[in-house]
C-alpha cells in the first residue's frame, strides 16, 4: 500500500467518448489489490459511453462517477456553427476552468490525475488543473496516452498556456517512449521540466476468461478465422486487409474468414463495404458492429489478429490481450507498439505494405510450427512484463516519490 496514509482520495477527469484503452487503463489500476484502500472520483463528460461500464466492472463503493457538460469539444455538423465553435474556443476554455473548480471545490482529493487520451487541443483535464491549482491544491499528474494531435485553431495560445502546465504539474506520465517523444517535440510542456516525467507502459488484468465461441463469429470447421478489433477508419487500416487478402489465389481465400469488429462513421463503412463488393469477396469478409463484450473474449474467437494502424499507436491493448490470450499477432510498426513487440513474438510490418498483408496469409497457411513459437514467447511477454500489477506498482511507486 501507499506510505503515505494520507493518499487515500484520488480524483481523475478524463474527457472521453468510447470505451478504449483509456477506460482499460483506468480500471486496471482501480481494480488492482495496490489500490484497494483507494477511493476514486472520476469526473467525466456526460457523453462519455464508456462510463457505464466503469462501474459495472468495479466495486462502486470505492468509485463515485460526476458528470460534466464538456465545453472543449463539439459534435455539431452545421459548418457555421462548427466555425463559431472554433472562434471562441478560448472563453470557453476560460469557462470550463470555472467549471471544474465548481466540481472540484466539492471533492476531497489527496491526488489529481488528469486523464488523457490524446493531447494537443484545449481539453477538460487542462482545464482541471488550472482548477486544482487555484484551489491550492497541490499533488496534480498528468497522464497521456496518445500522440500529440496538432489544433486546428489557435496552435500558439495552446502551447503558451502548456506552459502554465508544465509548471503547474508535480507529475507528467506516459504510456510509452513514443508517446513521450511526441509530445516532447511538439508542445512547450517540458519547458520546466527535469525528472518530473515517466514512462510506465500499460499492463493488462492477467485473468482466465471462460472460452466461449461467440455466435458472430460461426463458421465451417477449419476455416481460420482472422480479426481487426478497430473502430473502422481509414487510418485503422481495415482497407490495406482488403487489398492484401484480395491478392492472394482462390485456394487460398477460401482458407479464411475475415471479421471487422469496430463501430464507424457511416461513408467509412459504406466505403468498405464498396470495396468488398468490388472484389467479390463478400463470402470472405464480414462487419460486425460495436460488441458490447470484453475485447478478450472477442479475441479469442479468432485464430490470428491484425493491427493494421497507419500512424500512431500509443501502447495498444488490444494486442497485449491478444497475445496474452494466445492469438497470434500481425501489427504495423507505428507509436509504441515496437517497445514491446519484436518478430519473435509477432510479426511486424510496415504500415500500409499490402505485399506484406498478402504473404502473410500465405505463410500462415502452412508455416504453423513458426506461428506456434510466436504465440508462446507472446503470452509469456506480456504475463512476465506488461501485466497490471507491475503497472499499478510503477503507478503507486511514482505517486509516493512525488
Amino acid at each position: 500500500m501507499f506510505k503515505s496514509k494520507s493518499l487515500r482520495k484520488i480524483t481523475v477527469v478524463m474527457e472521453n467518448f468510447k470505451y478504449g484503452g483509456a477506460t482499460t487503463h483506468l480500471l486496471s489500476l482501480i481494480n488492482n489489490k495496490k489500490f484497494k484502500n483507494t477511493k476514486f472520483t472520476i469526473i467525466t463528460n456526460k457523453s462519455n459511453n464508456a462510463a457505464k461500464s466503469i462501474l459495472k466492472s468495479c466495486n462502486k463503493k470505492k468509485v463515485l462517477i460526476i458528470y460534466y457538460h464538456t465545453l472543449n469539444v463539439t459534435s455539431v455538423k452545421s459548418n457555421f456553427l462548427k466555425l463559431l465553435f472554433f472562434l471562441i474556443k478560448p472563453l470557453l476554455f476560460l469557462i470550463s476552468i470555472r467549471q471544474m473548480y465548481k466540481i472540484l471545490e466539492k471533492v476531497e482529493f489527496d491526488l489529481l490525475l488528469a486523464n488523457c487520451g490524446g493531447y494537443g487541443d484545449f481539453r477538460s483535464e487542462m482545464a482541471s488543473i488550472f482548477a486544482s491549482r487555484l484551489l491550492k491544491k497541490r499533488n496534480i499528474h498528468l497522464l497521456i496516452h496518445h500522440c500529440y494531435s496538432k489544433p486546428k485553431l489557435w496552435f500558439f495560445l495552446i502551447n503558451f498556456i502548456n506552459l502554465f502546465i508544465g509548471k503547474i504539474i508535480n507529475g507528467l506520465i506516459f504510456v510509452s517512449f513514443a508517446t513521450k517523444n511526441s509530445i516532447k517535440k511538439n508542445t512547450l510542456l517540458f519547458a520546466f521540466f527535469s525528472n518530473k516525467c515517466s514512462v510506465i507502459h500499460n499492463g493488462i488484468v492477467l485473468k482466465k476468461v471462460n472460452k466461449k465461441k461467440l455466435d458472430y463469429f460461426r463458421t465451417r470447421n477449419g476455416i481460420i478465422k482472422v480479426g481487426m478489433l478497430a473502430r473502422i477508419e481509414a487510418c485503422k487500416g481495415q482497407i490495406d486487409l482488403i487489398e492484401g487478402f484480395n491478392k492472394l489465389p482462390e485456394s487460398l481465400k477460401v482458407k479464411y474468414k475475415i471479421f471487422f469488429v469496430g463501430s464507424g462513421d457511416a461513408k467509412e463503412v459504406n466505403y468498405l463495404k464498396k470495396k468488398i463488393y468490388d472484389y467479390k469477396l463478400e463470402r470472405f469478409i464480414k462487419i460486425i458492429k460495436y460488441i458490447n463484450k470484453e475485447s478478450r473474449l472477442i479475441l479469442q474467437n479468432f485464430n490470428l489478429f491484425f493491427s493494421l494502424t497507419r500512424d500512431f499507436e500509443g501502447f495498444g491493448y488490444s494486442i497485449a490481450e491478444a497475445l496474452y490470450a494466445g492469438v497470434p499477432v500481425v501489427s504495423t510498426k507505428v507509436g509504441g507498439v515496437t517497445e514491446f513487440l519484436n518478430n519473435k513474438n509477432s510479426m511486424l510490418i510496415k504500415p500500409m505494405d499490402i505485399k506484406s498483408i498478402t504473404k502473410i496469409f500465405k505463410d500462415f497457411a502452412y508455416n504453423k510450427k513458426e506461428w506456434k513459437a510466436k504465440i508462446v514467447n507472446g503470452k509469456s511477454l506480456i504475463k512476465n512484463n506488461y501485466n497490471s500489477n507491475i503497472m499499478s506498482n510503477n503507478y503507486s511507486n511514482y505517486f509516493i516519490k512525488k
